[in-house]
């Protein structure tokens, strides 16, 4: 929603604030007063071009400031992440302040909640929140590719466009797996023939888990056997055998003790730890015999743990840290050797998903197509009922929707092959003939204004889209009419007012007494120079300004009586 518009410097305006409010808002004024300049400074801070030529004279520079309130509906939705996107951050209220400084040289800078931004970002976040109808260019129904989403807004398909998307994007995904399946059968094979040299490999080296630490221990036993056998048998003769061993001196001196303790009784405990080491010394004497016992030098064992050693650490360089994770790979060449190898059942299996997708998006998006021709045909009458209430009695309105051929579609419609998308097979184009026996042709190319307008009037009115786009706003909406069809108008105007917040401009009494706001737009001078400004009218100053619209300058009592009866009415 349009909470505020400030403009300063900009073509007539000096300085201008105007806060809107929810519902309708009407702006009244004489022909000339600044109206549509408003309109025109609004757009600006919608991402509409900018020229130097709209610098108020004597001015540096031009700046218009809009704060809007993004409502949390889809439309919202979607200005929130394009302004999170482009690192925009939002205020706590929802509330988006827009500003656009525009020099007199031409160059204009655009500031989002205080960032710097373009004005294609901003173009793309101004529409998601106003749309302006009439001779202006901001206007999202005129675009083609936006019918489609109208349409389905009218006729209540969200769900099954949402749905079919998803469907979409599952077909895809399962067309680029089978694709890529194809596309990799030789890089498969060769992957495989590798796995299966590297299984049969890893089979044959029959790893367990602390081999290795086991032969790194044993070889240097075996590799020194002569050595640690004379070693061990020279050190037991030394300690056991030899005249003068350690084992016999060490029994002389655990005698010499014993007998001096006779003497001295605190050697006693000297004595005791003499024989504790002679019964060591002849405990390590025994041992080193039994090792010389057992030791054995063999060739042909220390020729088979030389050799393994070399498979081991071999398995270990190629496929893992130690023979543990040799083994762990080797399960999982297994397992990808045995999927690599169900080649066939993998093909049929992914071209069985891509048919069962298939054959489901072919009967949603027909479905679809259906119900969207059906509503088509009752947005069509609807149109040309709301058309000829607005005073364009005998213009006709049509809904054509169309199917691009793609010779490669899976979807046959009207024999055809059809192109899929998104949001189905159909292409909807809104065409338009204000004129009886002249062929509709499309929105873009209905040159009058107040026809284009008052077409827009009967479209929101038909299609109620206050979750897409809040704000609306109708310039001249009520052009070349008068009478009966201007309460239709007004009555429509007020009514699409219940789910939007509408700005219009009317010179029709019947529309401005039913808003719930109501500004008069004056043109004046001050200081020789020409100024527009803006008024917000209270209740007496309402009945003036009406009265004034029903009759010219000249204000009668019976005017400003038919102007408070047209007031009441309207509450």
């Amino acid at each position: 929603m349009l909470r505020l518009l400030k403009i300063t410097n900009f073509a007539i305006i000096d300085d201008l604030e105007i806060a809107f409010g929810p519902g309708l808002n009407v702006l009244t004024g004489e022909t000339g007063a600044g109206k549509s300049i408003i309109f025109d400074a609004l757009n600006l801070t919608l991402g509409a071009r900018a020229g130097g030529d709209l610098v108020r004279g004597g001015a540096k520079e031009a700046v218009v400031e809009s704060l809007f309130e993004i409502p949390d509906t889809a439309g919202g939705s979607a200005a929130r992440s394009l302004l999170e996107e482009a690192g925009v951050e939002m205020e706590e209220e929802g509330e988006l302040i827009v500003r656009r400084r525009l020099a007199e040289a031409g160059r204009s800078r655009i500031y989002l909640n205080g960032v710097l931004g373009t004005a294609s970002l901003l173009s793309r976040v101004g529409e998601r929140l106003v749309n302006i109808h009439g001779q202006h260019a901001h206007q999202s129904l005129l675009r083609p590719a936006s019918h489609l989403g109208l349409l389905d807004d009218f006729a209540v398909t969200n769900g099954e466009r949402t749905a079919l998307g998803e469907m979409v994007r599952e077909l895809k995904s399962a067309e680029e797996e089978l694709s890529a399946h194809r596309d990799g059968v030789r890089e498969r094979a060769q992957r495989a023939d590798l796995l299966r040299f590297q299984v049969e490999e890893l089979e044959k080296a029959a790893l367990r888990s602390g081999e290795l630490a086991e032969i790194e221990t044993e070889l240097p036993r075996l590799r020194n056997a002569g050595r640690l056998i004379e070693g061990a048998a020279s050190l037991y003769e030394r300690l056991y055998e030899a005249e003068g061993s350690v084992v016999e001196k060490t029994g002389e001196i655990q005698r010499e003790l014993e007998g001096m303790a006779e003497l001295d009784q605190s050697l006693g405990s000297l004595a005791e730890e003499a024989a504790s080491a002679q019964a060591q010394l002849e405990s390590l004497a025994d041992s080193l015999r039994d090792y010389a016992d057992r030791i054995e030098h063999d060739p042909e064992r220390l020729e088979a743990l030389e050799a393994r050693r070399v498979v081991i650490r071999e398995m270990i360089r190629k496929y893992g840290a130690n023979e543990a994770e040799c083994l762990a790979y080797l399960e999982e060449c297994r397992s990808s050797l045995a999927a690599i190898s169900d080649e066939e059942g993998t093909e049929a299996r992914l071209v069985a998903e891509r048919g069962a997708l298939r054959a489901a998006l072919a009967k949603a998006a027909l479905a679809l197509s259906e119900k969207r021709a059906q509503a088509a045909q009752s947005l069509d009458a609807r149109m040309e009922e709301a058309l000829s209430e607005l005073g364009l009695a005998g213009a006709k309105f049509e809904t054509l929707i169309t199917h691009q051929e793609d010779p490669e579609g899976f979807i046959q419609v009207d024999g055809r092959a059809a192109a899929l998308r998104a949001d189905g097979v159909d292409r909807a184009q809104f065409h338009f003939s204000p004129n009886p026996g002249e062929p509709p042709r499309g929105l873009s190319r209905v040159a009058s204004g107040g026809e284009l307008s008052r077409l827009m009037l009967a479209l929101e009115s038909s299609l109620r889209r206050a979750d897409l786009i809040p704000t609306l706003i109708f310039d001249e909406v009520d052009a070349g009419i008068g009478g009966a069809v201007a309460e239709v108008v007004g009555r429509k105007l007020k009514g699409v007012s219940a789910s939007h917040q509408v700005l219009v401009v009317t010179h029709l009494p019947q529309v401005a007494s039913l808003g719930d706001r109501h500004f008069r737009v004056e043109k004046h001078v001050a200081g020789e120079r020409t100024q527009t400004r803006v008024e917000l009218l209270d209740d007496n100053e309402r009945v003036e300004e009406i009265a004034r619209m029903g009759t010219g300058l000249e204000i009668t009592d019976a005017a400003r009586e038919h102007a408070r009866e047209m007031l009441e009415k309207a509450e």
